[in-house]
Formats: C-alpha cells, structure tokens, sequence
C-alpha cells in the first residue's frame, strides 16, 4: 500500500479562545512563508487569478493597497527596521482565517500550557484567507521581490536581504475550535468585516499626539520643541484648539498643518492625516534639512512681525488657516521656487499686518457679537476657505503668484523643485 503523505506544515503556536467556536494560534513568520501558508498572493494584481470563491471576497471586501500606500510601507521596513533608527518600528500581527479545524499538539510535559505545533493544512481544500494585513504582507513581498533583481547594484541587494532576514510578521490564525464544523465563507467574510470596518477613530488631535512614527508628525514634535516655539510659549497636544487659560503659542494639530504644507504643497494639507504621496519630498533623508529651514523660516517671520506681535492671540497667523497659510508660502519659496534668501521673503510675511482689523483680511472677517455683548472680530466661512483666501493674499501681496506663474505652477498645484529664483520683488 502506498502512504499518501498530505500537504502539509508544522508552526510552532501559541493557543487562545474566542467562546466556543473560534480558537487562535499566534505564531511569527518571515515574509517569505507567508504566501506559502495562505497558498496564493495576496496582493490585488493577483486576485483575477485567484479562485472564484476567494477572489469574490478579495474583490468585495479587501481594500486594494495603493501605490502610495505600498511605497510608505516599504519606506517604513527600510527605515524602521535598521540597526539605528530615528524611531523604532514595529507591525501588529497580520489575521488569516482557516476554513477547516487544524490539529494542534501541545508540547510534551506541558499538556495544558496551550504551546505547541500547529499542524497546518496547505491544501487546496482548506482556504485559507488574509482578513487584516494586506499593506503589510504586500510590501514584503514587493521587497523580496526588489532583493531577488538581477540589474539592482549587488550592494543595494544585499542590504534588502539583510532588513528581511531581521524581521518576521507575527501572525494570528483564527481556526474553527476542535469538533466544530468547518467555517463558511460567510463566516470568514464577517470576520474580515469586524476587523476592517467595526474600528472606531480616536479623535485627530489624540491619535497625532500618539503617533512617533509619522515623519510629518515627528517633525511637528522636532518643531515644537525647538528654542523658537518653546520661547514662544511651546505647543499643545492633544488639543484641537488653544484654550483661554492656555500659555502655548499653537497646538500640535495646527503646526502639523504647517509642516504638511510646507513640505509637500497646499493639496496635502487637505487630506487626511492618512494620505500618502508616491513621491514625498519629506523623507527620513531630508528630515534635518526641512526642521533646519522651517525653524528659520518662522524665526523671520517672528523678526518680521515682532515676539510681541507673533503672541497676539487675535492674530490670523495663530489661526489653523493662518498656520496653513504659513507652510503654503514655505512650500512655494523654498520647494518649489527654491529663493536662495527665503528668509528675507519671510520677514516680509511677517511684517503685514496680521491683524483681523487689517483691511486686507475684511472678505473674510464678520463682526460678532459675544455672550456679554461685546462686538468681536471673528473668521467667516471654513478653515479651508479662509486658508485659500489668505494664501492667494499673501501670494499676491509678496508678487509670489507672479514668479509662480512664470515657472510654469498652477494656483495650489504641489508641483516639482525647480531651479533657483531671483529675490522676491517687496509689495
């Protein structure tokens, strides 16, 4: 008689229970296994060629990685994991989802410790799907891909087979508990919804507060906490706006605003927190670069207004839109028309009058009423609005449009660095 011998393979595991239906076994696996234990890649070029049942639920439920998103995690292994980073990195556990119940052997001498070998079936007739991780799993392999290319510099190979020999994913397999049916594909479909779409958002300004990772966010930090702001009065976090009993001069939130801007142009501003660009001009590479000529371009600004003025509170500059603004102009100066003394353009910013009283500023500022009845001078429309106003003010006040204009830029086109212009013309 002739042994047939079932695919299959042995992971070490860890055990845990969700009620009686659901057990899970964690384990950590290189990159390299992962397509091997689900038996197909993951990744959304390849669901055409998936079965009908497995492509169905890829299709209409997992949410294709985009280009950027691909290329901010793969920035975020290369950088992240290395042997001395700006800031350390890590991912969660990626979830697959087991169709069949799968044996599973404690280890000997520790029968109820719930640590053992996972006897994982890698058959076609055991499905086995990628309910949380997609972005993560794909950029693996996107890298394993890159380490393997022949015309990549052997220098530039081998440092990517070095970053993947020294991370594995950890890896979370929920399985249908022992003597329970098989889970449908209904089943699985639900629980790739819980894990996707049942996820309440914190708060923007809490999640900025708690994230070190993003290099806008980081930079942000490097920013509140220079001399500069710090003089100024420091920053907030945590708070979407400055409160009366405040001593800060921004919160977080705002001067995150002006980073976003300054670094990568007006568009970035108003996307979410989330957005990603292919091709960033903030990297873990020109990181010093920009907190270098961020801390001297509002330094000129502060000269130019005065310590006392930039304080003001009614100031529109302190303004979410104001801060906005403030990076727009950066970014035009010195990412897209690259003025050799941009500091001398921002004293020029900071001299006009940033005052709400100021008549430049009038389509925008309403008079109102307060509480005690006393007649303030207040923001119309939304922040968006306001910020656009501002910049196409300022831009025509300091005859920015003009040179933006004859460099080829459109009106709030991000655009790419061109070669140096001459010293801004005063207003």
């Amino acid at each position: 008689m002739i042994a047939h011998v079932n695919p299959m393979a042995r992971i070490p595991a860890i055990q845990g229970q969700f009620g009686p239906r659901v057990v899970t076994y964690t384990t950590q696996m290189p990159v390299g296994a992962i397509e091997t234990i689900l038996g197909h890649d993951p990744r959304s070029a390849n669901w055409r060629r998936l079965p009908d049942d497995l492509a169905y639920i890829y299709n209409h439920l997992q949410r294709a990685t985009t280009k950027a998103r691909l290329a901010s995690i793969i920035r975020y292994i290369r950088y992240r994991f290395i042997e001395h980073p700006v800031v350390i990195g890590a991912f969660p556990a990626i979830s697959v989802a087991v169709q069949n119940p799968t044996p599973f052997k404690t280890y000997e001498g520790i029968p109820d410790s719930g640590v053992g070998v996972l006897e994982f079936d890698l058959s076609r007739r055991n499905n086995r799907i990628l309910v949380d991780g997609l972005g993560r799993v794909g950029a693996g392999l996107e890298l394993i891909e890159m380490s393997e290319k022949t015309d990549l510099p052997q220098m530039a190979r081998e440092g990517l087979q070095k970053i993947l020999g020294e991370f594995s994913l950890p890896v979370v397999f929920y399985v249908p508990a022992p003597g329970s049916p098989s889970f449908t594909l209904e089943e699985m479909q639900q629980l790739f919804h819980d894990f996707n779409f049942k996820v309440e958002s914190v708060k923007e300004s809490v999640a900025i507060a708690l994230d070190h990772s993003d290099l806008y966010i980081g930079l942000t930090n490097r920013l509140g906490k220079s001399p500069l702001i710090r003089g100024l009065g420091g920053m907030e976090f945590k708070s979407s706006s400055l409160g009366k009993k405040s001593t800060a001069i921004v919160v977080q939130q705002n001067l995150l605003r002006f980073v976003r801007g300054g670094a990568e142009g007006e568009r970035f501003i108003e996307g979410t927190t989330k957005s990603e660009l292919d091709d960033p001009n903030l990297t873990e590479d020109t990181l010093d670069e920009f907190e270098q000529q961020m801390e001297n371009f509002l330094a000129a600004v502060v000269e130019g207004m005065g310590a006392d003025g930039f304080r003001a509170r009614d100031g529109l500059h302190l303004t979410s839109p104001g801060w906005g603004a403030l990076g727009v102009l950066f970014h035009d100066l010195v990412v897209r028309l690259r003025v050799p003394d941009y500091q001398a353009a921002a004293r020029r910013i900071g001299s006009i009058g940033w005052d709400r009283s100021n008549p430049v500023w009038s389509e925008i500022i309403r008079e109102r009423i307060d509480k005690n009845g006393n007649t303030t001078l207040g923001l119309a429309g939304g922040g968006a609005q306001n910020r656009r106003f501002l910049t196409r003010k300022l831009r025509e006040l300091l005859l920015i449009d003009t040179l933006l204009a004859e460099r080829g830029f459109a009106e709030g086109d991000m655009g790419e660095e061109q070669r140096e212009a001459p010293a801004l013309v005063e207003a």
